[in-house]
């Protein structure tokens, strides 16, 4: 009887084969767990956006107020506040408003939207240099999360966070904030609020959510 078996090649370019295959597969696997980091990091980035765009809109605010850690809505308080940019002379007229008017750093990204004077991409392994344009920073950031300052120095505000780990990634929140005239007249009738949630993607790209939230004075 004839017996053939497989050739000590034939073996070698089965294995060959075989690698080949798992090497495509396992790729196929960390691409797909990527996109998947992906979007989960951009669904995340939105629900803080959402959560801080409510509580700004909704809390109490006083425009005399301190801006203290007693204060109940830190990111409408200016006392004592240098408003960057002629920020504390906007006006909004036919959706338009000035104070989105100003990219100081040339980037394309308006200073009212941007935490980064500079190439937002050169800022990925050192986050926490933010823009002094900046009203909320995140600050006094550990393993997990960051707290909130004030950019002038003021105390850290009280049970907010401004950066949160999510899939081995930091999700940062600032704010900047205006002041809202009234047309012919530098009376003040509101303030508006810039708000920006950012994260570096898994290939260290900067992308980020912003939006603007505007109250009138109480």
């Amino acid at each position: 009887m004839n017996r053939k078996g497989f050739t000590l090649i034939e073996l070698l370019v089965a294995a060959i084969i075989l690698f080949i295959v798992m090497v495509g597969f396992l790729r196929g696997i960390l691409l797909y767990t990527e996109l998947q980091i992906r979007n989960q990091l951009k669904d995340r980035a939105s629900e803080i956006s959402t959560a801080f765009a409510n509580y700004i809109r909704t809390t109490s605010f006083s425009p005399t107020a301190s801006c203290d850690s007693n204060h109940p809505n830190p990111f409408l308080c200016s006392t004592g506040y240098s408003y960057p940019n002629n920020w504390d002379l906007s006006r909004c007229i036919g959706g338009n408003c000035t104070f989105e008017d100003v990219d100081a750093d040339g980037d394309g990204i308006p200073d009212f939207y941007d935490p980064y004077n500079g190439n937002n991409q050169a800022f990925r392994n050192n986050a926490n240099s933010t823009a002094s344009w900046l009203r909320i920073v995140p600050c006094d950031c550990n393993v997990d999360y960051c707290g909130c300052c004030y950019r002038d120095g003021n105390p850290t505000t009280p049970n907010l966070k401004c950066g949160e780990r999510f899939k081995g990634r930091f999700i940062y929140t600032a704010s900047t904030l205006a002041s809202l005239q009234r047309e012919g007249a530098n009376i003040e009738i509101g303030r508006a609020v810039g708000l920006i949630v950012w994260y570096f993607d898994t290939n260290g790209n900067y992308k980020s959510i912003h939006s603007t939230v505007i109250r009138s004075l109480p």
